[in-house]
């Protein structure tokens, strides 16, 4: 953490990167921007590689061709994971880039969704990647209702959908699986609710109590106790705060040390092996990701040379990673109108990363990245083991559409 904080008074620094300057592009053509919006400061601490994946993306874009010839540029700001503060960035970058150049936005902040949706949906009409894959408007009717954003990542309530067949499918038992959800106390942390009746109903799995936690809370053992008396065999733990989740982790190999950990997407992280050690051990998480161990997937391998390259001493890779699957996939989007024969504008960006066709350098093993949902379509099990010292594969890239069926 203090490498963390060391990166950030960098960030803050500059507070605006561009990455800009290569003279190979063609001065008549337009760059293509990307607003960039991340949490570099704030409730929620400092996550600088978010910063850095995006940047790095960049140049990774420019160096194999632009976007037909155009400069693709990056611009990395600020957000604090707060409402008006990154409100405030869009509308800036809104009001003083040409539409025909700001083609992109890109952000970290949950809870700024819905503000920024109606914004975008009425008067802006960009392309928005979001780091966020919350049913606030990344549900069934997303297509329709916020049109122009797309998450970048499987959907929570399909994760946790994965997370609950999986564990019916390996259980041991005649009588249906005793679960509780455990949720960071917030409108995000009670997201997916819905979609957890909805598929442990399917399933056959007994929600058997929904149990919220203060971020600031500075024990679990409460909760924990109610568990054991409940006779609950699984923990379903919806977190994204790194600090909550050490602690978390740690406690919870006291009080419910049979119990196995579910989680998704924000707790794969090897980062926790160096913040928890072993007690973050035998975690089950489902991920839209490929872990940066695994080398012989090409986007891990071009990822982790260009942070070499760049000298990037990379803490959280899954944030690293999916800055640069934002970078990749707006790239892509406009490389494909242009392939098209249209003209490079928002509309046909957005209808392009709707219809994208895309393996994002092999993520996915070599199969592609169906979009139409605006969600990611892929993902796998994983389950962090101690003695490998990072989160290893259970089950292989599955279309997650078609695991719930």
């Amino acid at each position: 953490m203090k490498r963390a904080i060391r990166f950030l008074c960098v960030f803050l620094l500059g507070f605006t990167i561009v990455i800009a300057g290569h003279s190979a592009f063609a001065e008549d053509k337009k760059p293509v921007k990307m607003v960039h919006t991340v949490p570099l400061s704030g409730i929620i601490g400092s996550a600088p590689d978010t910063g850095y994946g995006l940047s790095d993306a960049a140049a990774y874009i420019n160096e194999t061709g632009g976007i037909g010839g155009r400069e693709f540029i990056a611009i990395v700001e600020d957000g604090r994971y707060d409402v008006p503060t990154t409100l405030g960035i869009f509308n800036r970058f809104a009001e003083s880039e040409p539409k025909d150049e700001f083609l992109f936005y890109s952000q970290f902040c949950t809870p700024c969704l819905k503000a920024l949706s109606e914004k975008v949906n009425q008067e802006d009409k960009i392309p928005v990647l979001a780091g966020s894959m919350s049913a606030l408007i990344f549900d069934e009717n997303v297509k329709n209702n916020a049109p122009y954003f797309f998450a970048t990542g499987p959907g929570y309530g399909e994760q946790w959908g994965m997370v609950l067949k999986y564990i019916k499918v390996n259980h041991k038992k005649d009588t249906p699986p005793r679960v509780a959800f455990h949720y960071y106390d917030n409108s995000t942390g009670r997201d997916p609710m819905e979609h957890l009746k909805n598929y442990a109903k399917k399933f056959g799995v007994e929600i058997v109590m929904m149990e919220p936690f203060s971020p600031k809370a500075q024990t679990f053992a409460p909760s924990f106790l109610k568990f054991r008396k409940e006779k609950v065999e699984y923990v379903l733990f919806w977190n994204w705060s790194i600090k909550a989740g050490v602690r978390y982790f740690k406690e919870s190999k006291k009080y419910l040390p049979d119990i196995p950990i579910f989680g998704v997407h924000w707790t794969a992280a090897n980062l926790y092996f160096n913040l928890a050690g072993e007690d973050y051990d035998n975690h089950y998480v489902v991920s839209g990701y490929p872990v940066e161990t695994e080398l012989d997937n090409n986007f891990v391998k071009t990822v982790t040379e260009m942070a070499k390259k760049k000298e990037r001493k990379v803490v959280a890779w899954s944030f690293y990673m999916q800055s640069w699957v934002m970078g990749q996939l707006a790239a892509e989007s406009a490389r494909q109108v242009i392939r098209e024969g249209k003209p490079l504008t928002r509309e046909n960006a957005r209808n392009a990363l709707e219809n994208i066709d895309t393996d994002l350098i092999g993520m996915f093993d070599g199969m592609k990245l169906n979009y139409n949902t605006h969600k990611f379509s892929r993902a796998r099990m994983l389950r962090s083991d101690w003695g490998k010292k990072t989160l290893v594969p259970m089950t292989p890239w599955v279309d997650i559409y078609d695991y719930l069926k």
